[in-house]
């Protein structure tokens, strides 16, 4: 999903936040190294694939929840045609 470019602000706080403190515990501690630009990005694009999966996730429940609403309303019309 590495074309996915939607990352919500909230998202991006997270992300944002997760590389201030990795930067800050590489300048703190000797066995840290700092993210580089090219990590940040890798991790922003991380979080936007994560993200695209719950949207799917989600648009897929309201689909199932459709349909068996459907099967409940046609049914409850075969049940009154009776």
């Amino acid at each position: 999903m590495a074309d996915n470019w939607i990352e919500p602000r909230e998202v991006i706080e997270l992300v944002e936040r997760y590389v201030s403190e990795e930067l800050a515990d590489a300048e703190r501690y000797d066995n840290r190294t700092p993210l580089d630009r090219s990590g940040v990005w890798s991790l922003h694009q991380l979080a936007r694939d994560i993200y695209a999966h719950g949207v799917k996730d989600g648009t897929m429940q309201e689909q199932m929840r459709n349909v068996h609403a459907r099967e409940r309303a046609a049914e409850a019309v075969r049940d009154g045609a009776r």
